[in-house]
């Protein structure tokens, strides 16, 4: 196994037996863990809400991403959490949280899509988020698909610089 897709503790992220980052990123797919990892690190926050069926996600993975520029920012100055709003695995019992509006979320899907749309109001993948992990407050408005490069990339610089980095 890649030493660089183990947690702090030595032990594999969680769900990484389900989901694979593109690019061979190291990516975390648990919002909790992702954020403890960045505070652990202290580096800024990128979210993805992905989806297993999202073609503007997968095409941004393709052609933006791949950028060598973006790839480094995203690969040396965030972590990554990638969320799949539409995956129907079940969550362990520990995991299943019941909504605001009463709803019992036992998938990882519904858990990541009600997390999105409470969180930050929106519910549309690609959907990226830069948060900074101390305060969990946005670095910068967040974006859908853009597949300008030099956009992209000036998205992440200015969380970046919100972060202080």
């Amino acid at each position: 196994m890649n030493p660089k897709h183990k947690a702090a503790n030595g032990e594999r992220h969680k769900y990484q037996d389900k989901f694979h980052a593109p690019l061979k990123l190291d990516a975390y797919f648990d919002y909790n863990e992702g954020l403890a990892a960045a505070k652990r690190l202290n580096k800024p926050i990128l979210i993805d809400f992905t989806g297993h069926a999202c073609v503007n996600c997968r095409k941004m993975e393709a052609n933006v991403w791949s950028d060598k520029i973006v790839y480094k920012m995203i690969s040396n100055e965030y972590v990554l959490i990638q969320l799949y709003v539409d995956d129907k695995s079940e969550l362990a019992p520990e995991d299943i949280i019941i909504s605001a509006e009463g709803k019992k979320l036992n998938t990882i899907g519904k858990k990541w899509s009600e997390l999105q749309i409470q969180k930050f109001h929106s519910n549309s993948q690609p959907f990226y988020v830069l948060l900074d992990p101390k305060t969990e407050t946005l670095l910068g408005p967040p974006q859908g698909a853009d597949y300008e490069i030099a956009n992209y990339q000036m998205f992440l610089k200015t969380g970046l610089q919100a972060f202080g980095k």
